[in-house]
């Protein structure tokens, strides 16, 4: 299998203690089932706080039991995570080990990236040009779990949408640009008609699930304010880029390549007004990522209310 990674991919590392939030705070830890059989068999009282820690939430995963401020119990007050001081980096759960990396398995062709919901990551996805220079714009071989043609025709459609995207007009325009050719993309490809439109981008915004719930007020105002592409252009073309490549194959699914832009529209409307609020157009990235795209449900009921049929 071909694998391929955007050019920031190689140059991440986990900046830890200097990380100005934690992937230890706000999120549920699932435990994978060799992990947790490893846990079992520590000794001591870390391995009784390891056992401790452990249940079984309402989705049926294994999860660590968030302390105050919905920290994981191992985050230290050094900001450093005590299972790998205790343990040692192979010890972590997939969850922790992998995370910000992306997987986006195609059986005969594998792509990477990294979340933006670290803001390492998203500092590097927000300051890197050409970084998909080699990512697939063909494939040679058939496939069984879907099909290769439709593959093939998402590739090229893809292809000419980072064209769009990166040609030289304001990004308004060219978001306008990209929206209309993949409805025009999206006709050809099902012989559907596009028949529904999404609700507000405001009423998408309220309808999502928070961490903090101070923060759903914050994202429906930057949902309703006017956009403004100028000031933060050249990190909202690149989150377009990683949006693009981060999600439209996904398409192959349900052969609907209006959501995927619908969604990539939105979300830089929405994250170029948060960072019109903030100043800081890394730290706008990393919330919206760390609220939406990192919530199960709310990425379900986003791929719902940018459905085009």
């Amino acid at each position: 299998m071909k694998h391929v990674y955007p050019t920031y991919y190689q140059a991440f590392r986990c900046i830890a203690a200097d990380c100005p939030d934690s992937c230890c705070q706000g999120w549920d830890v699932v435990i994978d089932s060799d992990t947790e059989a490893f846990y079992n068999s520590v000794q001591g009282k870390f391995g009784e706080k390891l056992r401790g820690a452990i249940y079984t939430d309402q989705d049926g995963d294994r999860v660590f039991r968030l302390a105050e401020e919905k920290k994981c119990p191992f985050w230290g007050e050094d900001r450093l995570c005590d299972i790998y001081r205790e343990l040692d980096e192979e010890h972590l759960c997939l969850t922790c080990a992998q995370f910000p990396r992306l997987k986006m398995d195609y059986t005969v062709f594998c792509e990477h990236t990294l979340a933006l919901a670290c803001p390492e990551a998203a500092r590097l996805i927000l300051s890197t040009d050409r970084a998909y220079e080699d990512f697939a714009e063909d494939i040679e071989e058939d496939c069984e779990d879907y099909d290769a043609q439709v593959m093939r025709r998402l590739l090229k459609i893809r292809k000419k949408c980072a064209e769009l995207l990166t040609a030289d007009q304001p990004l308004k325009g060219r978001l306008e640009e990209l929206l209309s050719y993949v409805s025009q993309a999206q006709r050809e490809l099902t012989g559907f008609e596009i028949g529904y439109f999404p609700p507000s981008l405001r009423e998408i915004m309220e309808e999502c699930e928070y961490i903090d719930e101070g923060n759903r007020e914050l994202f429906a105002l930057a949902a309703e304010d006017q956009a403004n592409d100028t000031r933060f252009e050249k990190e909202l073309t690149r989150l377009a880029l990683y949006y693009l490549y981060r999600y439209f194959l996904g398409a192959i699914d349900g052969y609907d390549i209006v959501a995927v832009a619908r969604f990539l529209i939105g979300s830089v409307q929405v994250i170029g007004n948060l960072a019109e609020r903030c100043g800081d157009i890394v730290t706008a990235a990393q919330l919206y990522s760390k609220e939406i795209e990192q919530s199960y449900e709310n990425m379900e009921r986003m791929w719902e209310l940018f459905a085009s049929y």
